[in-house]
Protein backbone atom coordinates (compact mmCIF):
# COMPACT_ATOMS: atom_id res chain seq x y z
CA UNK A 1 0.00 0.00 0.00
CA UNK A 2 1.72 3.15 -1.05
CA UNK A 3 1.18 6.26 1.44
CA UNK A 4 1.14 9.42 -0.65
CA UNK A 5 3.39 12.08 1.08
CA UNK A 6 0.03 13.99 1.43
CA UNK A 7 -2.01 11.14 2.89
CA UNK A 8 -0.64 9.03 5.33
CA UNK A 9 -3.03 7.08 6.97
CA UNK A 10 -3.81 7.20 10.54
CA UNK A 11 -1.72 5.19 12.08
CA UNK A 12 -2.26 5.28 16.03
CA UNK A 13 -0.18 2.11 16.62
CA UNK A 14 2.26 3.00 19.84
CA UNK A 15 5.81 1.61 17.68
CA UNK A 16 6.38 2.64 14.59
CA UNK A 17 9.00 1.28 11.91
CA UNK A 18 10.73 3.95 9.54
CA UNK A 19 12.49 1.72 6.95
CA UNK A 20 14.66 3.53 4.80
CA UNK A 21 17.13 2.44 1.97
CA UNK A 22 17.09 2.37 -1.39
CA UNK A 23 15.61 -1.25 -2.22
CA UNK A 24 17.41 -1.66 -5.74
CA UNK A 25 15.99 -3.49 -5.96
CA UNK A 26 13.89 -4.71 -2.60
CA UNK A 27 14.36 -8.78 -1.83
CA UNK A 28 13.17 -11.40 0.31
CA UNK A 29 15.11 -10.52 3.21
CA UNK A 30 13.46 -6.97 3.59
CA UNK A 31 10.54 -8.20 4.07
CA UNK A 32 11.37 -11.80 6.25
CA UNK A 33 13.52 -10.54 8.56
CA UNK A 34 11.06 -7.77 9.83
CA UNK A 35 8.67 -10.15 10.22
CA UNK A 36 10.47 -12.15 12.35
CA UNK A 37 11.63 -9.16 14.75
CA UNK A 38 8.72 -7.14 15.20
CA UNK A 39 7.43 -8.75 17.85
CA UNK A 40 10.81 -8.20 19.72
CA UNK A 41 10.35 -4.65 18.74
CA UNK A 42 6.95 -4.81 19.55
CA UNK A 43 6.14 -3.12 16.14
CA UNK A 44 2.91 -2.69 15.26
CA UNK A 45 3.52 -1.32 11.59
CA UNK A 46 6.57 -0.50 9.37
CA UNK A 47 7.12 2.05 6.50
CA UNK A 48 9.30 1.86 3.80
CA UNK A 49 10.58 5.14 2.79
CA UNK A 50 12.65 4.63 -0.61
CA UNK A 51 15.34 7.02 -1.03
CA UNK A 52 14.43 9.90 -3.67
CA UNK A 53 17.47 12.56 -4.17
CA UNK A 54 20.18 10.65 -2.19
CA UNK A 55 22.56 12.68 -0.14
CA UNK A 56 25.76 11.69 -1.78
CA UNK A 57 25.22 11.57 -4.96
CA UNK A 58 24.20 7.88 -5.54
CA UNK A 59 22.83 7.02 -8.68
CA UNK A 60 20.61 4.12 -8.34
CA UNK A 61 20.32 1.85 -11.08
CA UNK A 62 16.36 1.38 -11.22
CA UNK A 63 14.24 4.15 -11.44
CA UNK A 64 12.09 5.64 -8.44
CA UNK A 65 9.03 4.85 -9.71
CA UNK A 66 10.30 1.15 -10.43
CA UNK A 67 11.51 0.95 -6.92
CA UNK A 68 8.29 1.84 -5.08
CA UNK A 69 6.44 -0.55 -7.82
CA UNK A 70 8.54 -3.43 -6.33
CA UNK A 71 7.85 -2.28 -2.56
CA UNK A 72 4.59 -2.70 -3.45
CA UNK A 73 4.10 -5.72 -5.15
CA UNK A 74 6.32 -7.73 -2.34
CA UNK A 75 4.86 -6.07 1.04
CA UNK A 76 1.17 -6.53 -1.02
CA UNK A 77 -1.71 -7.60 1.31
CA UNK A 78 -0.51 -7.09 4.55
CA UNK A 79 -1.65 -4.37 6.14
CA UNK A 80 1.49 -4.40 8.58
CA UNK A 81 3.53 -3.05 5.88
CA UNK A 82 3.18 0.46 3.71
CA UNK A 83 4.81 2.40 1.18
CA UNK A 84 5.54 6.19 1.15
CA UNK A 85 6.75 8.13 -1.46
CA UNK A 86 7.61 10.82 1.14
CA UNK A 87 11.41 11.12 0.22
CA UNK A 88 10.26 11.81 -3.54
CA UNK A 89 7.69 14.22 -3.46
CA UNK A 90 9.39 17.11 -2.89
CA UNK A 91 12.12 16.19 -5.99
CA UNK A 92 15.04 17.67 -2.82
CA UNK A 93 17.96 15.92 -1.36
CA UNK A 94 16.35 12.97 0.73
CA UNK A 95 17.91 13.92 4.44
CA UNK A 96 16.89 11.19 7.00
CA UNK A 97 15.97 13.74 9.64
CA UNK A 98 13.51 15.86 7.51
CA UNK A 99 11.90 12.14 7.14
CA UNK A 100 11.70 11.68 10.53
CA UNK A 101 10.50 14.92 11.50
CA UNK A 102 7.84 14.63 8.88
CA UNK A 103 6.31 11.31 10.33
CA UNK A 104 6.79 12.57 13.69
CA UNK A 105 4.25 15.05 13.04
CA UNK A 106 1.90 12.69 11.61
CA UNK A 107 2.23 10.05 14.67
CA UNK A 108 2.81 12.76 17.38
CA UNK A 109 2.02 10.20 19.96
CA UNK A 110 3.98 6.81 18.56
CA UNK A 111 7.56 5.97 19.01
CA UNK A 112 9.15 5.88 16.00
CA UNK A 113 12.00 3.56 15.20
CA UNK A 114 14.71 4.28 12.54
CA UNK A 115 15.36 0.60 11.40
CA UNK A 116 18.76 0.84 8.51
CA UNK A 117 20.57 -2.11 7.19
CA UNK A 118 24.23 -2.77 8.04
CA UNK A 119 24.87 -0.73 4.85
CA UNK A 120 23.91 2.16 6.56
CA UNK A 121 24.66 2.28 9.41
CA UNK A 122 28.41 2.09 8.41
CA UNK A 123 28.18 5.55 7.01
CA UNK A 124 25.64 6.50 10.22
CA UNK A 125 28.12 9.50 11.76
CA UNK A 126 28.60 10.82 8.39
CA UNK A 127 25.03 11.32 7.94
CA UNK A 128 23.30 14.82 8.17
CA UNK A 129 22.38 16.02 11.66
CA UNK A 130 23.08 12.33 12.95
CA UNK A 131 23.17 13.27 16.76
CA UNK A 132 19.83 14.96 15.95
CA UNK A 133 18.35 12.01 14.35
CA UNK A 134 19.47 10.01 18.20
CA UNK A 135 17.58 12.80 19.60
CA UNK A 136 14.38 11.90 17.79
CA UNK A 137 14.13 8.48 17.62
CA UNK A 138 15.70 4.96 18.79
CA UNK A 139 18.00 2.70 15.56
CA UNK A 140 17.45 -1.03 14.85
CA UNK A 141 20.12 -2.00 12.91
CA UNK A 142 19.74 -5.16 10.58
CA UNK A 143 22.90 -7.19 11.48
CA UNK A 144 25.06 -9.39 8.67
CA UNK A 145 28.59 -9.33 10.15
CA UNK A 146 30.98 -7.91 13.07
CA UNK A 147 29.64 -4.63 13.51
CA UNK A 148 32.71 -4.00 16.20
CA UNK A 149 34.97 -4.04 13.43
CA UNK A 150 33.30 -0.96 11.90
CA UNK A 151 35.23 2.55 13.50
CA UNK A 152 31.85 4.69 14.31
CA UNK A 153 31.29 1.78 16.83
CA UNK A 154 33.52 3.90 19.36
CA UNK A 155 31.49 7.29 18.44
CA UNK A 156 28.00 5.79 19.54
CA UNK A 157 29.20 3.91 22.29
CA UNK A 158 26.89 5.76 24.54
CA UNK A 159 23.84 4.82 22.20
CA UNK A 160 24.52 1.35 22.25
CA UNK A 161 21.55 -0.58 24.11
CA UNK A 162 22.41 -3.90 24.74
CA UNK A 163 19.17 -4.73 26.69
CA UNK A 164 16.32 -4.77 24.20
CA UNK A 165 13.36 -4.04 27.09
CA UNK A 166 15.35 -0.98 27.81
CA UNK A 167 15.33 -0.02 24.13
CA UNK A 168 12.01 -0.33 23.70
CA UNK A 169 11.05 1.56 27.08
CA UNK A 170 12.64 4.50 25.48
CA UNK A 171 11.42 7.01 23.01
CA UNK A 172 14.97 8.19 21.31
CA UNK A 173 18.85 8.13 21.78
CA UNK A 174 19.12 4.45 21.77
CA UNK A 175 20.91 1.85 18.76
CA UNK A 176 19.89 -2.03 18.92
CA UNK A 177 21.32 -4.17 16.84
CA UNK A 178 19.36 -6.78 15.47
CA UNK A 179 21.31 -10.20 15.26
CA UNK A 180 18.91 -12.24 16.15
CA UNK A 181 17.84 -13.36 12.12
CA UNK A 182 20.64 -12.76 9.40
CA UNK A 183 20.92 -13.20 5.78
CA UNK A 184 23.42 -12.47 3.08
CA UNK A 185 21.18 -11.65 0.97
CA UNK A 186 21.73 -8.26 -0.54
CA UNK A 187 20.43 -5.76 -3.52
CA UNK A 188 23.78 -5.59 -4.88
CA UNK A 189 24.10 -9.71 -5.05
CA UNK A 190 20.91 -9.60 -6.98
CA UNK A 191 22.15 -6.62 -9.35
CA UNK A 192 25.47 -9.01 -9.54
CA UNK A 193 23.84 -12.48 -10.66
CA UNK A 194 21.39 -10.57 -13.24
CA UNK A 195 24.51 -8.97 -14.53
CA UNK A 196 26.59 -12.71 -14.81
CA UNK A 197 22.82 -14.14 -16.43
CA UNK A 198 21.81 -16.23 -13.07
CA UNK A 199 18.75 -16.83 -12.25
CA UNK A 200 17.04 -14.45 -9.12
CA UNK A 201 14.13 -16.39 -8.93
CA UNK A 202 14.70 -17.57 -5.14
CA UNK A 203 15.70 -13.98 -3.68
CA UNK A 204 12.48 -11.84 -4.65
CA UNK A 205 8.89 -12.37 -5.28
CA UNK A 206 7.40 -14.12 -8.25
CA UNK A 207 5.71 -10.79 -9.12
CA UNK A 208 8.87 -8.84 -9.24
CA UNK A 209 10.55 -11.59 -10.81
CA UNK A 210 8.20 -10.92 -13.61
CA UNK A 211 8.55 -7.35 -12.94
CA UNK A 212 12.61 -7.58 -13.52
CA UNK A 213 12.77 -9.60 -15.86
CA UNK A 214 9.46 -7.80 -18.25
CA UNK A 215 11.40 -4.36 -17.47
CA UNK A 216 14.60 -5.49 -18.33
CA UNK A 217 16.05 -4.23 -14.98
CA UNK A 218 20.05 -4.42 -13.70
CA UNK A 219 21.34 -5.22 -17.60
Amino acid sequence: MLLPAKELLDIKQHNIGLYLGSFDPVHKAHIDILLRIKDDYQLQHITYVPTGVSPVGRKFRADYEDRVTMLENATKGDDFFSVSDFENSSKKTAYSINTIHHFEEKHNTSFIRLIMGEDNFIDFTNWYKYEEILLCTNIIVLCRDNLSSYGNISILTDYIEKDIKLFNKSRSGKIHFASKFKSDLSASLIRDLINHKKSIKNYVTNENYEYIENKGLYK
